[in-house]
Order: C-alpha cells, then structure tokens, then sequence
C-alpha cells in the first residue's frame, strides 16, 4: 500500500468510526425499547453476562499487577472495573471509545466506585491510537470489529502492534457469522439497531487478518462459550502474541 493510499484508507477508516459513534449516541440517548435494552445491558453490572469470557481472563492473559492494559472499546468500563478488581493493577487501565456518551458515562461509572485514578478513560479512534509505541503488555477488543470495514479493521490490528509492547498480547472476540441463513438475518436486523455497520467474520477471516498484521501464537478464545447476551450466534476470538524483536516473523 502506498503511502497517498494509506493515508485515504485512515481517514475513511475514521469517518466510519465518527459515524457508528454519533449513531451510537443517538441511538442511546432514545426512549426505545432497544435503546433502554441496550443501556441496560451496557452497565457495568452486566458486563460478565455480555463478555462472558470475562471471567477467565485473568488466568488466560496471567494478568500481573504490574501489567500495562489497553482496552479499545471500553463502553461503560465494565471489563476494565472487573479486572481492576481481580487483579489490582499498579498501573492506571487505559479505557479508549470513539463514542463520547460511551465515555461519558464510564468516567461517571467509575467516579461512582471511586476508582478515577485507576483507570483512566478517552474519547479516540482505533485507527489512530493516542499512546506511544510499545506502551501495553495486553490490549483488549471486544465487540468492536464489526463495526469496522476490511480496510479499517486491518489499520487498527496495525496500530494495536504498534501500541503492544514486544511478547505483549491482543484478546480479541466478536461475534461470528451463522451457517444457517435464516438467524444470519435475523442476528443482522438485530446488530444493526441503531447503526448501520455491520461486518462478521468467521475464526478464519479473522485468524487471517491477526496473521496478515503480525501476530503469532494464536489460541482461540471466547469461542466455546455460552452467550446470554444477544445475539444467539457463536463468537469468533483469539488471544495473539506481538513476536518478539529477536524472533523471525512468520513466513
């Protein structure tokens, strides 16, 4: 890719971020039935039944207090404040949405448990990360790339090798595509209330795109799980290792 091409690629990439967040907040700002849905199952409290992996993060990640963490896509903040209760790091988390209501809302989330200075929250683009290079020990994403085209998607996988220190690792997970046609359209209908956006991708599409970017050691994660959260489909996940400096990359 050529750098003028680059360049148009990022800034589509962050248009099409500022739109699904102004949809987002639009969205949930309305007295729906799927917008008080979603607001209620946003809240911290109910991160476990959304990110249901969740809880095995800590020993999946060996989460150390004195790690470095990065989530992109925080929401509310319910996954930092879980692990930050888990594991007690000595280290502010790092929280990034592109959605300012989303961010909004976890700082308020997090002042309510008088955590604000163990984890600190921003507005921003996954495409253009606001931290040096080599920053985090684990970055996180979940629920996220669907709502990321190809093109962006591989962008942000760029940027997240950027940000990782070398060793350091990606969880990642999303929901995937069904075989069966007719819940592929209902899970879609469903996805795309409130924003327009919406790519899933199966284990392979994914593993291929981790690849492309660099990542190594891909252990699949978050894929045999049970979901209460909508919709009823399998996820497609990963926990991927940043190679270190000395190793050769993958040929």
């Amino acid at each position: 890719m050529t750098t003028d091409t680059h360049a148009a690629a990022a800034v589509t990439g962050a248009e099409e971020q500022q739109l699904t967040a102004h949809a987002y907040d639009r969205w949930l700002t309305h007295n729906s039935f799927s917008a008080r849905w979603a607001r209620f199952w946003f809240a911290p409290c109910r991160t476990l039944w959304l990110n249901t992996p969740a809880r095995q993060l800590p020993r999946a990640l060996r989460l150390k207090p004195a790690d470095k963490i990065l989530e992109i896509g925080c929401g509310y903040a319910g996954l930092l404040l879980y692990l930050h209760r888990k594991v007690g790091f000595t280290h502010a988390l790092e929280g990034l949405d592109c959605s300012a209501l989303m961010v909004e809302r976890a700082r308020a989330e997090v002042q309510a448990r008088g955590v604000a200075g163990r984890i600190h929250l921003q507005q921003g683009l996954a495409t253009q990360l606001p931290y040096p290079d080599a920053s985090f020990d684990v970055v996180l994403n979940t629920y996220v790339i669907k709502h990321l085209s190809d093109a962006t998607l591989a962008i942000m996988l760029k940027e997240v090798m950027r940000v990782l220190k070398p060793g350091g690792s990606l969880c990642i997970w999303e929901a995937a595509p069904s075989h069966l046609k007719f819940m592929q359209v209902w899970n879609m209908r469903l996805l795309q209330l409130g924003v327009s956006l919406v790519c899933l991708r199966t284990d392979g599409q994914l593993r291929t795109f981790l690849e492309t970017a660099g990542f190594t050691d891909l252990q699949p994660y978050g894929q045999g799980h049970f979901y209460f959260y909508y919709p009823p489909l399998r996820r497609a996940g990963f926990i991927a290792r940043k190679p270190l400096a000395s190793e050769k990359p993958p040929l």
